[in-house]
């Protein structure tokens, strides 16, 4: 065969369609697919995003088979693949911690630049929490995860369980706690909820702006976070959801506040 002719298997082989060979917008959908947390909320809308179809990704919840609602061994195929995927896994999903620990171990896992990537996440504190291990996360949060620009935060508070015999006010009301928090710069929005002292939203809003700090009074339910977590319109419910605040919820927070009047940072 003279050189240079392509045979029909070569032709073939040229025009098969594969990954790479899309554009990079069909690419981008099929890691939109693959690495974005969704899933049926009908079952655990606990677990969801707000309103959406979205899900958590729970760092303090093992990542059972049958929860699994990611495909992220794609990162894995190339080095082209890696970079143009990464961020959508690390940028798109909204991460969820009870426990610093759990924080810690993910960044120790993918590294100071995967951490840049992150831009939301939910962080709830125990009553039970200790203030060492979260003036550390804060302070990591500050200075690495310069990425960040939503996040939701709700403190326990004592009568959280009235069952239990040790129970304590958590960090609601910790001046180092609300301090290095206030240390989180570049946010576009900061939801701050569950029992937390009185002056705290005032101190926040100087510090980071009235229009990023939104105070929600003790602990609401159905809250939708469209606002928070800035997703597509496609993704919202039709409906505008209303806060609706339960009279026990309200009450606990406005007995913990008592008190708290006298505390300026």
């Amino acid at each position: 065969m003279p050189r240079g002719l392509l045979t029909t298997h070569d032709v073939k082989e040229r025009d098969r369609a594969t990954l790479m060979t899309l554009p990079v917008e069909l690419r981008l959908q099929i890691y939109n697919h693959l690495l974005i947390s969704r899933f049926d909320r009908s079952e655990h809308p606990s677990w969801a995003v707000g309103a959406t179809t979205r899900k958590l990704v729970s760092l303090d919840m093992p990542q059972a088979p049958q929860y699994r609602t990611m495909e992220p061994s794609i990162l894995q195929t190339c080095k082209q693949i890696y970079r143009e995927a990464n961020p959508v896994l690390y940028s798109q999903n909204v991460f969820k911690i009870s426990e610093p620990e759990q924080m810690f171990q993910l960044s120790a896992q993918i590294g100071p630049v995967n951490l840049k990537l992150m831009k939301r996440l939910k962080i709830i504190v125990p009553w039970t929490a200790e203030l060492v291990p979260w003036l550390q996360l804060l302070d990591m949060l500050a200075m690495q995860a310069s990425g960040l620009r939503h996040v939701e935060l709700a403190w326990g508070a004592e009568n959280e369980y009235p069952w239990a015999h040790d129970r304590k006010r958590g960090l609601g009301d910790s001046l180092d706690f609300l301090r290095a928090l206030g240390n989180v710069q570049g946010l576009k929005k900061l939801v701050i909820k569950g029992c937390y002292a009185k002056n705290w939203p005032v101190y926040l809003k100087e510090r980071m702006g009235g229009q990023v700090v939104q105070a929600i009074c003790g602990d609401c339910r159905d809250e939708p976070e469209s606002g928070v977590w800035d997703l597509n319109d496609d993704e919202l419910q039709d409906d505008e959801l209303m806060l609706e605040y339960d009279d026990r919820d309200l009450k606990k927070f406005e007995k913990y506040q008592q008190g708290t009047e006298d505390l300026m940072p």
